[in-house]
């Protein structure tokens, strides 16, 4: 899977050129704009190749925006100054697969975060002295953003060419321009736009949004991604979730994702989505409706979706204001069971590999996927039409206490009975709602005392105990001088008895989360 989609079009390959250019050899010329709040301050390098200037004008508005260093990468043997022979000599490097010496460097390469790499169109892909320069560093834990200028096409080959050489490194949404789009809006609006992208898919790197939209995977990385998939999200849709949060004089109780039912073919967002985020968020939750993958994706394409999320907002807990134990997921229908697939079978540090071999584990993937509890309206664990009732099967999976909601009209009241039934059979602590007359697909049924109040009522006592384990467990810990684990409920256990899981490791100067394989 290699699919990239790059922002924006427009011009050029050749053009004029100064040859006699001061040497800069193994110098990054600092930018003058400090690039404040870009990619949280990490250090931006913009390297390029230029023969005639435009690229050079291109790589100059980026550093201006970005406050990154420049780096012009010149080759030792200099490319001749007018046009046919220059594309003579290009036409050859391609075909032999050549890789031009460079006869400068960058000094102090490992302090770079972010590398913005361009250079223009020649023979519909990028320079080889581009491939002489990716070859040349590491750029294990770099994020590479390409960028190119073309006269009329093959931008997207070029970009893609870039993200090819570079493969250890994270990337980013690339920009082609021709030598007439030039211009800084719209560099400005690209950068304004990977920024928020390098924000969201690193955990540490930037306040995570209060409102809005995040997208939660990285184009170009998205496991199990396939090109003009016929459906209502058309073929550019990437998963994402819808931010709603409790105002700032407000302390959440915790998070809810919310995940809206549409038999996977498509998501009822309104009655199921908006309506749950406004019942919710006035009772204190911080909530997040998950834009899921629907058909023709499979079922565990969607899961990974919805583990992207949980990821993201427990990674940015801090930031949500919660405890990142504390967060629940609410279903309906269809979004019940994807509930039900990520908690049977797409927990801990499982990722997008399972899915999709060609996917590149980020840091995200690092981050352990649970719930404090699920609520199952009109749903169950299973498939489509059919729950799943297997009661060694739902043990084994160590499911968080579950909130059952239905209606006596609803078809599938009996699956849901006997769902719930094995459940709490399980092990697991069931609350179950039936709704006299009502039939599937209610939501929140117009009104908080439906089951809306039901569900506050579940959870926060679940939330406030999560959170008074944690500040037992902080206390205990100030306490230790020495390597102690404690689970997620507090409890000290013996580093020789552990099991499979989340633990925290008090040493004497540091607090971490670790997770046991075996």
């Amino acid at each position: 899977m290699r699919h990239y989609l790059f922002f924006l079009l427009t011009l050029l390959t050749f053009a004029a050129c100064s040859a006699n250019e001061p040497d800069k050899s193994g110098v990054a010329q600092p930018g003058e704009n400090n690039g404040v709040g870009y990619f949280s301050g990490k250090k931006v390098l913009v390297a390029y190749f230029s023969w005639g200037g435009t690229t050079k004008r291109m790589a100059e508005q980026i550093q201006d925006i970005t406050g990154g260093d420049l780096f012009e990468i010149e080759p030792v043997v200099p490319y001749p100054t007018s046009y046919t022979p220059c594309t003579e000599v290009a036409l050859e490097e391609r075909d032999n697969d050549a890789r031009p010496a460079i006869k400068n460097s960058v000094a102090n390469w490992n302090e770079y975060d972010v590398i913005f790499l361009g250079g223009p169109v020649w023979w519909h892909t990028a320079p080889m002295i581009l491939h002489t320069f990716a070859e040349s560093y590491n750029f294990e834990g770099k994020t590479v953003v390409p960028f190119t200028t073309y006269a009329s096409t093959y931008r997207d080959e070029t970009l893609q060419a870039i993200v090819d050489m570079t493969p250890d490194a994270e990337h980013l949404e690339g920009l082609g321009l021709t030598s007439g789009s030039i211009n800084k809006n719209r560099i400005q609006t690209w950068i304004d736009l990977i920024n928020e992208q390098w924000g969201n898919l690193n955990p540490g790197g930037a306040t995570a949004p209060m409102e809005g939209v995040v997208e939660l995977w990285q184009r170009g990385n998205i496991p199990g991604f396939r090109e003009n998939i016929n459906n209502s999200d058309g073929p550019d849709f990437m998963p994402n979730m819808l931010v709603y949060t409790v105002p700032e004089n407000v302390q959440p109780k915790g998070a809810v994702m919310i995940c809206p039912g549409g038999a996977f073919a498509f998501r009822s967002m309104q009655n199921e989505g908006y309506d749950i985020a406004d019942m919710l968020v006035p009772m204190g939750y911080q909530c997040f409706i998950v834009n899921y993958r629907i058909n023709p994706y499979s079922m565990q394409a969607s899961a990974t979706d919805l583990q992207r999320a949980i990821r993201y907002v427990k990674a940015h807990a801090e930031d949500y204001r919660i405890n990142p134990e504390n967060i629940a997921l609410v279903g309906f229908s269809a979004g019940g069971i994807l509930n039900g697939e990520v908690l049977l079978n797409w927990r801990d540090l499982t990722n997008g590999t399972v899915l999709d071999s060609s996917y590149r584990p980020d840091e995200l993937d690092n981050v352990p996927v649970s719930a404090c509890a699920v609520g199952m309206i009109y749903s169950f664990y299973g498939r489509l039409s059919v729950s799943m009732n297997d009661v060694e099967t739902l043990r084994a999976a160590n499911l968080p206490p579950a909130f059952y909601c239905w209606g006596t009209r609803d078809g599938f009241a009996g699956q849901f009975t006997q769902n719930s039934n094995a459940v709490k059979e399980a092990g697991v602590r069931v609350e179950t709602k039936v709704l006299e007359g009502f039939p599937h697909g209610y939501g929140s049924g117009g009104d908080d005392s439906v089951w809306g109040s039901d569900f506050d009522a579940f959870l926060t006592p679940i939330m406030q105990a999560n959170t008074t384990a944690v500040n037992e467990m902080s206390a205990d810990l100030a306490k230790n001088t020495t390597e102690t684990y404690y689970d997620l409920n507090g409890r000290a256990v013996s580093p020789d008895t552990l099991s499979r899981g989340v633990y925290i490791v008090k040493s004497e100067n540091s607090t971490r989360k670790v997770f046991k394989t075996n």
